[in-house]
């Protein structure tokens, strides 16, 4: 099922993507978290995850068309 998955900050290396949000191809029976973790992106490292603008927990199943995007910790000084 595809869904639009983006990251942010340190995150988006692990898409490899060049602007935040592409269209992915996920099975339909995985969480954000085991999403995440196929993705390489190590535990800890996403702080929020927003389906369609709305915070959703990380075991969260999307459906097919969400748009998934992926925040890390906010740091500074």
């Amino acid at each position: 099922m595809k869904v639009k998955l983006g990251a942010y900050g340190i995150l988006r290396g692990y898409l490899g993507e060049s602007e935040p949000g592409q269209e992915t191809e996920v099975a339909p029976d995985k969480s954000i978290r085991q999403i995440i973790a196929e993705l390489g992106i190590p535990d800890g490292m996403v702080m929020i995850a927003s389906v369609n603008d709305q915070q959703q927990n990380l075991d969260y199943i999307p459906k097919a068309g969400d748009d998934i995007k992926l925040i890390p910790p906010i740091s500074g000084g």
